[in-house]
Formats: structure tokens, sequence, C-alpha cells
């Protein structure tokens, strides 16, 4: 099903038993962040905040997070059932995300329902939190779109890029090299023009989970938000830029991201996906000329840092379904891919293994996409009887199928810019780092001989019982009466 806008998802998680509403005074600093973060460590409920410390007259009152951090409501939002396995997820974004929907323009919205420019604008009028003790400064961007705008093609992107506060209408952007509001915003510099930019906070859960997702350059993320939640997304126009925006939406801040060098503000700490504090370094600013909100607005964001985390949650799944769409575009036999929520530097993927070479194609394939930015620096490669998304069992078969002599492979190339390994004095850029990718071959051997002590296999076979007699226990498991 389709959410309407962050509330109809609030009431569908509260009716469903996964909502906590807090009412106990809160304070923004430090406090919710670690709330955030104990309640995800425990597999808990999406969290309400209602309550919070310098918040009770100003603007906006309450911070909604944690609704996409187990996989359950994850499933809850792409309207499928709770239960919904994790590869299944995979599955249908896939499927979904093949079948782009394009979003249709409304005159009005709920978002337009208070605006205020100029003087009138100030950011702390909202209770983003000061997440964790390290971070450089409150954060207002962290579960959120930012959209913009190619001013040569008129290519929309919306995508989750940071964002700290500086001063009540003043915040850093993360335009970092490679992503594609990087792309945007280098066609805009030779210009002598800021980039126009509108910043879209709390609606369907789609937003963060699309936002977030490797969405291929050129491709709207309006269109892919259409398709996984099978409906069109209604957008309005801004007031102040050339942008459009969900017309249910909680906030926009609508603006401009500098473009000049000499005018950029030094933004960080913060701690990032990789589970590691990123360095603080310059950003360009981002100037907000006109906020509009909702009645009674709801802030959103998120905690991050060590997995594993809201962000790790969803990322999970639109990671993987991208990698495994590159690889079934790219080579035969590729039966699943995992790019683990405990750290999206490692992707687990499932092979048929028919052909001596199919293992490599896997990290060939993978390492020369656009994935490899930030993600997939080492690959685990499986037979198809392991189960890769349960861990248990790719150890199992890290355990004994590699043999370090030939099954680890080490391979020079392009890092994420944010992966702790490299040393600060090592750093090339903000874009990424020189490093070593990893290739674990976790397959059975298929260039060995047959053995007669394996049965007539090349590979020792795997004491399990036999299928038929699984099958007559399973069958007759009531009357057992376990």
């Amino acid at each position: 099903m389709a959410y309407n806008d962050l509330r109809e998802w609030i009431a569908k998680l509260e009716k469903e038993g996964e909502l906590a509403r807090i009412k106990t005074e809160v304070d923004w600093n430090l406090e919710i962040g670690a709330i955030a973060r104990e309640n995800m460590d425990r597999g808990g409920p999406a969290l309400l905040f209602e309550n919070i410390k310098d918040h009770k007259n100003t603007l906006c009152k309450k911070l909604f997070t944690c609704s996409l951090s187990t996989f359950s409501r994850v499933a809850m939002a792409m309207g499928l059932p709770k239960d919904t396995p994790y590869k299944d997820l995979i599955q249908v974004w896939r499927e979904r995300a093949k079948r782009p929907i394009k979003p249709v323009v409304v005159d009005n919205g709920p978002c337009k329902e208070n605006i205020l420019k100029g003087d009138d604008v100030d950011l702390f009028q909202f209770p983003v939190p000061h997440w964790e003790k390290l971070d450089g400064g409150r954060y207002i961007g962290t579960f959120h779109g930012v959209v913009t705008k190619d001013p040569e093609t008129g290519w929309i992107n919306l995508g989750t890029y940071r964002q700290m506060i500086h001063n009540k209408n003043i915040t850093t952007m993360s335009v970092a090299q490679g992503q594609h509001i990087w792309f945007h915003w280098r066609k805009y510099r030779p210009k002598g023009k800021n980039m126009p930019a509108a910043v879209v906070i709390g609606w369907d859960p789609v937003l963060p989970a699309v936002s977030c997702a490797p969405v291929a350059t050129g491709i709207d993320e309006y269109d892919i938000m259409g398709a996984i939640r099978q409906k069109p997304v209604e957008l309005v126009k801004c007031e102040t830029v050339d942008l459009y925006v969900p017309a249910t939406a909680e906030i926009i801040l609508e603006g401009e991201i500098i473009t000049d060098r000499s005018q950029f503000i030094t933004c960080g700490p913060f701690g990032e996906f990789t589970g590691y504090y990123g360095p603080a370094n310059p950003r360009p600013p981002f100037r907000v000329h006109c906020i509009t909100f909702r009645n009674d607005p709801i802030f959103q964001g998120t905690v991050t840092g060590k997995p594993i985390t809201e962000d790790a949650i969803i990322s999970a799944v639109n990671h993987s379904a991208a990698v495994w769409d590159i690889l079934d575009e790219r080579m035969p036999g590729v039966k699943g891919a995992n790019n683990e929520p405990s750290a999206s530097s490692n992707l687990i993927v499932q092979i048929d293994n028919s052909y001596y070479g199919q293992v490599h194609q896997v990290a060939a394939n993978v390492w020369s996409s656009h994935l490899s930015n930030m993600t997939c620096k080492n690959i685990i490669v499986c037979d198809e009887d392991i189960d890769i998304y349960n861990l248990a069992e790719v150890f199992w078969a890290l355990g004994y199928r590699v043999d370090p002599s030939n099954d680890i492979i080490q391979f020079p190339g392009w890092i994420s810019a944010l992966d702790p390994i490299v040393h600060p004095k090592d750093r090339l850029s903000a874009g990424g780092n020189k490093g070593i990718r990893l290739l674990i071959d976790a397959t059975k051997p298929i260039d060995r001989p047959r053995s007669e002590e394996y049965w007539g296999e090349k590979f020792a076979v795997v004491a399990y019982p036999d299928k038929d007699t699984m099958n007559m226990v399973r069958s007759k498991w009531e009357s057992y009466g376990i």
C-alpha cells in the first residue's frame, strides 16, 4: 500500500503495535540519540517523541525515528506482510523498481499550510537532535531527501546528504565527489551560480528508503518511489525555487547550495554509516530562504553510526536489489545477493557454480559498477546450497570451502572516502581513497577430479539426512508432540 503521508504511516505502525509514544520529557542534546540507539540495539518499535526539552512552544514539537529499523517494518512500508523474509523484500524491490511510475503535479497540499520567508526562517524551531557526543553539531538532515535538478538535462535527483545546522538559516550540505548531487552542483559552479535545492523531511516511508538507494544516474527518484509504493507521488511546486516536492510532506526547506569554495564551512565530525566518525571538512553551505510546513509538523531523523541502524536496514534491501540487478544484466547463474546490513562494505553473492571463472566475474562486474564507490569492498561468493542471508551458513562455507592459497584474492582499487582503514594522512580526496578490495571464493571447487571417496563427487558430501527422510519427518512433525 502507499501511505499518503507520515501521519498515515505512524497510524499504521500504532495499529500494528509497532510504535511507542515517548511522553516523558527528553533532551534533544544527546538523550534522544542515545534512546534511539538503545531502541535499535534492542530491536524496538518506531519512536514518536512528544515532549522535548526547549521545544514546548516552538513551531515543531515532535520528533519521529526508528520506523525502518527492522525488516518487518520495511515490509510494512512496502505494503507486504510483516513476516516477509529479507530475501523476498529484495526481490519485491527489484520487481517494482523495474516499473517506474511518474509523479503527478497538484495545485496545493498540506506542506503549504505554513510559509516562512526571509528573517522569519529559523531552523532552531525544529527539535533537531545533537545525536551523539562527538558530532560537530545538530544534524537536521539524516533521514530526508534533498531535491536538485540538472540545469542542462532537467534530471531530478533526490538523495540523502547530511546537513549540519550552523545558524538559523544556514546548514552545510554534503556534496561528495561521485554522488549525484555533485553531478548537478559541478554544472552550476562554472557558471558562477548557486544551485537551487529543496529538502523534504517527513513523508511516506519510501522517501528515505529510496533517497538512500543507489538509483542509476539519470533516473528520477520520484519515479522509483512511485514504483515501490505502487502509486504516483503527488508533487507541488516550491515557493522560491523551480523544484517540486511531495504535497503532503511535513517540512520543506527551500534555498540554494553555495558553489563558491571560499564560502565553504567546516562540517563535522559525524558518525557515519561505517560505524566510525568521519572527519570534519569544508562543505558548501545551504542557505535556506523559505520553510513551508504542515500544522503541528513532525520532524523526522535518525541516529547513524555503528551498525545495525535504521539506515543500514533499509540500505541492505535497496543495495542488495541493485547489486543483484547489475549481476543479472552482466552474467548468468546468479541466485542471490546480500549487501549485509552489519557492514555495507561486505557483499555475499550466491551462484549456481556452473563454470570456472564465474566467481571472478561476480567481483569484476560489481567492482566495475557505480556501486563500488561506497560499498561492496569485500565480496564472498557461495554455492547455491548456502543460505547467504544466514551468516551461520556463510561462516560454515568460509570455514570449509576456502583454500587461502587460491581462494582469497586481493584487488587494488577505489574504496569509500569514509573507510577508516585508510589513515587520514593517506586520504586522496572527499570522493574516494586508494585501497584493496577482497574476493573470497567460498564455493566448492569445480576444477577437481571426481573421487570415489566422495561418492563420485568433486567435493566432500554434506552430512545431513537425506531429502526423502526429512520430507517424511516433516510431514509427521505434529504427531511427534514436539
